[in-house]
């Protein structure tokens, strides 16, 4: 049962690989981010031709591995630790807007999951290396082992209680998406706040006694 717990199974990789280096690192700054040291990017404009970086926040927030860079994690030699990435998120942004970035950023360590499409991903990439002459019997079997290494182990007991049980566990156990990294959950308030107090003040001009649209009425 313990293979159905995806919050076990992310502590004791954490734990495995605490004095690794991660995959790679991404600098959350209060305008843009970076990948590593690489260039920066706003968040609200997230191209460079050839390389399409829409998503990609979005992929690690959700946990996932970003399928349109599989294979230029391959090609990068990003290290895969036990079929997942271990990601460092350094977060320079402060938690007020109006404050200064942190000198000292917050950091957090997340770990991203292979999905059906990295799968795909990852034989087309194989595929490619081996000059495009990977069999049908070859790709089932190089996607067997994948599964095999990345996957919880199948529960063949035909009883459904315990299949419910198991998939309750994945279920309740699966990490919860956190706050997007696009923008803090603080920032995002403010904004909410500072524009709802907008509306109030508009709604009280047009209602005021001496505003010049109650005074036509």
């Amino acid at each position: 049962m313990d293979g159905y717990n995806r919050t076990r199974f992310v502590e004791g990789l954490l734990e495995r690989y605490k004095e690794e280096l991660p995959s790679f690192t991404i600098h959350l700054h209060p305008d843009a981010w970076t990948l590593n040291s690489g260039s920066r990017f706003r968040y609200d404009n997230q191209y460079v031709v050839g390389i399409g970086f829409q998503g990609f926040l979005d992929d690690v927030r959700a946990h996932r591995i970003p399928v349109d860079f599989v294979e230029i994690f391959h090609e990068s030699g990003v290290r895969y630790f036990e079929g997942c990435l271990i990601v460092d998120l350094l977060d320079y942004r402060p938690t007020k807007p109006t404050d200064p970035p942190l000198e000292i950023p917050e950091k957090t360590r997340e770990v991203l999951h292979s999905t059906s499409e990295t799968l795909w991903a990852d034989l087309c990439v194989i595929n490619s290396n081996s000059g495009g002459n990977l069999t049908d019997l070859q790709a089932l079997e190089i996607e067997a082992r994948i599964l095999l290494a990345t996957s919880a182990p199948l529960c063949l007991d035909p009883n459904p209680h315990l299949s419910r049980i198991a998939n309750s566990v994945l279920r309740v156990t699966t990490p919860s998406t956190p706050v997007s990294l696009k923008r803090k959950a603080s920032a995002l308030d403010a904004e909410k706040a500072e524009a709802e107090k907008a509306r109030k003040e508009k709604i009280i001009g047009f209602l005021a006694p001496d505003s010049p649209r109650a005074s036509r009425q």
